[in-house]
């Protein structure tokens, strides 16, 4: 639950009240800035960026809770198959997070490799949903965009992932 994340995972409730800030702000930018901001078609998907950092910053637990917060809300307001953007995020949330402690050496790099692999995995996931939903149709158009979007997202990380850094450090105090 909720509370025994707040209690065992973080250790302090403010912690997961600003990640929750952040995720509803991510949400908020991916819907009204975002759009404006593609390029051919291409748009970035700050949500998943910001899940990657979280995860990256914080471990496992956090890159699930933010993944899962995110992607619900995506799904809430997508009219795409309910689902995907919780599933997709929660998962890659979690997976990313499992390689908290290397990115806390100082590496930019890991980070930078994180969110281009999640952004081919979240393309992949994606071609599961599309294909049991009977719409393979789609799938070209999304495996074109795989690679724009994973410079989108690389080009992102770096002020994300900073301030995410930032921020789980002076919780932390």
């Amino acid at each position: 639950s909720l509370c025994h994340y707040c209690r065992k995972g973080s250790g302090n409730p403010m912690k997961t009240l600003v990640l929750f800030v952040m995720m509803a702000v991510a949400v908020s930018l991916q819907s009204t800035v975002i759009p404006v901001l593609a390029i051919g078609g291409v748009r970035p998907d700050l949500v998943l960026v910001v899940t990657v950092s979280a995860a990256l910053s914080a471990g496992r637990e956090t890159g699930l809770l933010c993944g899962g917060f995110g992607g619900l809300l995506q799904d809430l307001l997508s009219v795409g198959p309910f689902g995907y953007n919780v599933l997709s995020k929660m998962l890659l949330g979690f997976l990313v997070g499992l390689y908290e402690r290397k990115v806390n050496q100082g590496s930019l790099l890991l980070p930078l490799v994180a969110v281009a692999a999640a952004t081919v995995g979240s393309a992949m996931l994606a071609v599961v949903f599309l294909l049991a939903y009977g719409q393979e149709r789609q799938i070209a158009t999304l495996l074109l965009q795989v690679l724009p979007a994973a410079a989108y997202h690389i080009l992102l990380a770096v002020p994300v992932h900073f301030l995410m850094s930032w921020l789980m450090r002076r919780q932390a105090k």
